[in-house]
């Protein structure tokens, strides 16, 4: 399998002080693809007893997409930007789902993985950036409901992208946290748009990484007290779509075409 990793080279020019803003839009062109269905074959009681879609592409009005990981790669001026605001990173097991299936969380911060289901759960988490393919560095049994781990997250310097998956028979459940160096990175809401602040001034290489779509990667400009606007655009003629989270669309660069 191809090894999965976030674009991490940047050149930064000119850092000056006062931060600037980044704003924008990731949107898909072309047909939406067919998202598969998820059956529960067993704790139906808990999991549910009908087919429901899965969530690995959530597409809102004129198909932009939500739940996309906006973030600048490289090593950032002023690392400990936002320091103070390292707020535990929570990934919950409710309804055979994990709750949220995306977010962002910091490096050297505090994962809570909790179980809010009457029923067992065994969750492993897996690195999918390295040069070996996945490497798992959690399994836990999460038996019942209100149970609650703690763990801290690595200092990784780099993105670095977790994989959570379910290993006792609940294998649609899929979650991914995107743990940054820094604070500079944000995920798209429903109406696909995204909004980073504080960012120094200067040149940077700003990226998207969607679970089904891939990775893109943008320059940008950022000047003091400005706002600089940069939209990402997926197409489904020119990106293969993964809308099945199993197994986890390999991604080694940004998509060329869609540069």
């Amino acid at each position: 399998m191809a090894t999965f990793v976030f674009v991490w080279s940047v050149r930064v020019c000119g850092a000056e002080t006062g931060g600037g803003t980044i704003v924008g839009s990731v949107r898909l062109n072309g047909r939406a693809p067919n998202i598969p269905m998820v059956y529960a074959e067993q704790d139906s009681d808990v999991c549910g007893d009908g087919n429901r879609p899965m969530q690995s592409l959530l597409l809102g009005t004129n198909q932009t997409v939500e739940d996309v990981v906006v973030y600048l790669a490289g090593p950032m001026p002023n690392d400990n930007h936002a320091s103070n605001d390292n707020a535990p990173a929570i990934l919950d097991e409710r309804n055979c789902e994990f709750v949220p299936r995306i977010q962002i969380a910091r490096s050297g911060g505090i994962l809570i993985l909790k179980n809010s289901d009457p029923v067992l759960h065994i969750v492993r988490i897996a690195s999918m950036s390295g040069t070996n393919g996945p490497t798992t560095i959690l399994s836990v049994a999460a038996p019942y409901a209100g149970f609650e781990k703690r763990w801290r997250l690595t200092d990784w310097h780099e993105p670095t992208l977790l994989h959570a998956t379910s290993d006792n028979g609940h294998n649609w459940m899929a979650g991914y946290i995107a743990v940054m160096p820094h604070a500079w990175a944000a995920l798209t809401d429903e109406n696909g748009r995204f909004t980073i602040r504080g960012v120094p001034a200067g040149t940077y290489k700003l990226c998207a990484w969607h679970e089904a779509l891939g990775t893109q990667a943008r320059d940008v400009k950022v000047a003091p007290d400005r706002v600089a606007t940069v939209d990402f655009e997926y197409s489904t003629e020119r990106t293969h779509v993964n809308a099945n989270p199993y197994p986890v669309r390999d991604v080694a660069a940004p998509n060329r075409a869609s540069r």
